[in-house]
């Protein structure tokens, strides 16, 4: 391996430790989840402008509520520590094919449905996705919660956008074992 010169051996070093363990930021009684490479964009703000404005700097910003979707937000949770990215390019074309690669084969065994991460509208969707079961509600509820966070956020095709998590401590725990757990049970979820 040969580098050009020293800010690249210096890219190279810092990717190595960078984390991408989720991050939990806290202010003014507000908190969001967000992946650890994309935790410098989320500090860019305050917790309430990034779940109201949903900007945050320069960075687009779409919340999943982990109160209305707490296996969804597991699935991501546990994503971002496998090394999925928090910071995700928008490519609506691909959502089929991405769809296909990472929940074709996919089997439910809890009457629930295939969510994957990162999200079968983007460039980093697909094969290479996490997989989890979670009840369809959710996925209903988080298919209205990406369309409008794209809507709200002006996230177009192309842009990249930073996920983060409402309602943290309202993460799932465990697995969907059939029972839908979420604080807010609905289907439509137009943040």
């Amino acid at each position: 391996m040969a580098y050009v010169g020293p800010a690249a051996v210096i890219d190279t070093v810092t990717g190595v430790f960078e984390s991408r363990d989720p991050v939990l930021i806290e202010d003014e009684g507000h908190q969001l989840l967000v992946g650890g490479d994309g935790e410098t964009k989320a500090r860019q703000c305050t917790v309430l402008v990034a779940l109201t404005t949903r900007r945050c700097g320069d960075a687009k910003v779409v919340v999943i509520d982990a109160a209305k979707m707490p296996f969804i937000a597991r699935n991501i949770h546990l994503a971002w520590g496998e090394g999925q990215p928090s910071i995700l390019t928008r490519n609506s074309a691909k959502q089929a094919a991405n769809r296909a690669a990472a929940c074709g084969k996919f089997v439910p065994k809890n009457g629930g449905s295939c969510d994957e991460y990162s999200f079968a509208t983007t460039d980093e969707g697909g094969s290479g996705a996490r997989t989890e079961e979670v009840p369809l509600r959710e996925q209903r509820c988080q298919g209205g919660a990406i369309s409008a966070g794209y809507a709200k956020a002006k996230v177009g095709q192309g842009d990249s956008f930073l996920v983060v998590i409402a309602s943290p401590a309202q993460v799932a725990t465990a697995g969907f074992a059939g029972a839908d757990v979420a604080d807010v049970q609905v289907e439509q979820c137009a943040l």
